[in-house]
C-alpha cells in the first residue's frame, strides 16, 4: 500500500520537472528578428510576455540614465528619409522602426550614428510594442551589444564623443548648481532640490535639457492628436495642430525637399484608466490643473516622451 503513493509522488515530481523544463525552453525560444515585430502587435499585444528580439540598429544617442533610442532598419538611420518617412509611408509596413533600449550596464563607444548589433545568442527582451505611423518597441538588453565600425572609431571617436558629452553634462550641472546658489563641485543629490516644473508640451525640450532623460517632479499639459488608440493602457500621440504641417511636409518630401521646421516630438502615454476609450485621430486635452507626469525623455530625431496620466483627459472625437 505504501509503494503506490510513493510511485505516484515520483510520477508527479517527474512531470513537474519535465513541464518546467519545457516551459523554460519555450520562454527562451520565442526569439524573433526585430524586422518582423511590427507584424505581431495585433497578435501579441502591446505588452508581450517572454518575447525576445535581435537585429542591427543605429543609435540616436549614447546611453543616458540607463536608456537610449535606436533606429531600424540600419540603411535608413539618421538620414533625410528616416525623418520624413513617417509622413509618407503606410502604417501597415512602416519604414521607420524605433527601439527604446534599457541597459543597466555601460556601453562604451555608443554615440549618435553608431551602428550596433543585438545578437540572436544574447537577444533583448521585448517589453512593449506600439504601432502608429512608426513602430516603437521597448527593449531590455541582456548584454552589451556588439558595436560596428573601424577599431579607431571605437578607440578615438567614441572616446572623444563620450568626453564631450560628459563635459557638456558637467557644464549643465555647474550652471544648475550656480543658479541654486551652491558650489558646482558639491556632492549633493541634484534632483532632490529641483522644484516642481509644469510646462506646455511644446516646451518639453526645456525639461530634457535642464533635468535630463528621467526628470523628477516634472509635469506637462496640452492638446494631443492620437496616432494609435489605447492598448493595455498604452497609446501614442503628438502635439495637436501638427497634422496640417505633416501633410505639407509629406508633399515637400515627395519633391525631395527636406522640411526644416519645428521638431516632431512623440508622446507615449501610460494610463491606469483601463476603461478609457480614445479612437485614432481623436484629440485629447490634458488640462494645466491636472497635468501628466513626465517619466522619461529620450532623443530620437525628435523627443520620445513617456507620460503618465494621473487624471482622465478631455476627449474630442475624430474630425
Amino acid at each position: 500500500m505504501r509503494s503506490i503513493p510513493l510511485a505516484w509522488l515520483l510520477f508527479v515530481i517527474l512531470n513537474l520537472l519535465l513541464f518546467s523544463g519545457c516551459q523554460a525552453k519555450s520562454i527562451k525560444g520565442v526569439v524573433l528578428p526585430f524586422s518582423t515585430l511590427h507584424r505581431k502587435t495585433q497578435k501579441l499585444g502591446s505588452k508581450p510576455r517572454h518575447l525576445w528580439t535581435y537585429g542591427e540598429f543605429t543609435a540616436w544617442s549614447p546611453v543616458q540614465e540607463g536608456v537610449f533610442a535606436a533606429a531600424f532598419p540600419k540603411l535608413l538611420s539618421l538620414t533625410v528619409l528616416q525623418k520624413i518617412a513617417p509622413y509618407v509611408v503606410f502604417p501597415t509596413e512602416p519604414i521607420v522602426q524605433i527601439a527604446i533600449c534599457e541597459a543597466d550596464f555601460p556601453i562604451p563607444g555608443l554615440k549618435q550614428g553608431k551602428r550596433f548589433v543585438i545578437t540572436e545568442e544574447e537577444p533583448a527582451e521585448v517589453l512593449e510594442m506600439l504601432q502608429s505611423h512608426c513602430f516603437y518597441a521597448r527593449l531590455r538588453l541582456s548584454a552589451p551589444p556588439k558595436l560596428l565600425g573601424k577599431p579607431e572609431e571605437k578607440e578615438s571617436g567614441g572616446v572623444k564623443a563620450e568626453a564631450g558629452e560628459e563635459q557638456g553634462a558637467a557644464a549643465g550641472r555647474g550652471k544648475r548648481a550656480e543658479a541654486e546658489g551652491r558650489n558646482p563641485g558639491e556632492k549633493t543629490t541634484e534632483r532632490a532640490s529641483e522644484k516642481p516644473l509644469v510646462l506646455h508640451f511644446s516646451a518639453i525640450a526645456r525639461a530634457w535639457k535642464e533635468r535630463g532623460t528621467r526628470p523628477s517632479d516634472t509635469w506637462t499639459y496640452g492638446r494631443f492628436f492620437i496616432d494609435a488608440p489605447p492598448q493595455e493602457g498604452l497609446f501614442i500621440g503628438h502635439e495637436s495642430g501638427l497634422a496640417t504641417r505633416r501633410i505639407i511636409e509629406g508633399l515637400l518630401a515627395s519633391a525631395v525637399v527636406f522640411p526644416f521646421g519645428e521638431r516632431y516630438d512623440t508622446a507615449i502615454f501610460s494610463s491606469r484608466f483601463r476603461h478609457l476609450q480614445i479612437e485614432r485621430k481623436s484629440v485629447i486635452e490634458i488640462d494645466k490643473r491636472h497635468p501628466a507626469r513626465v517619466v522619461e525623455i529620450v532623443p530620437a530625431g525628435g523627443l520620445l516622451v513617456r507620460l503618465d496620466l494621473e487624471a482622465e483627459p478631455q476627449v474630442e472625437g475624430p474630425g
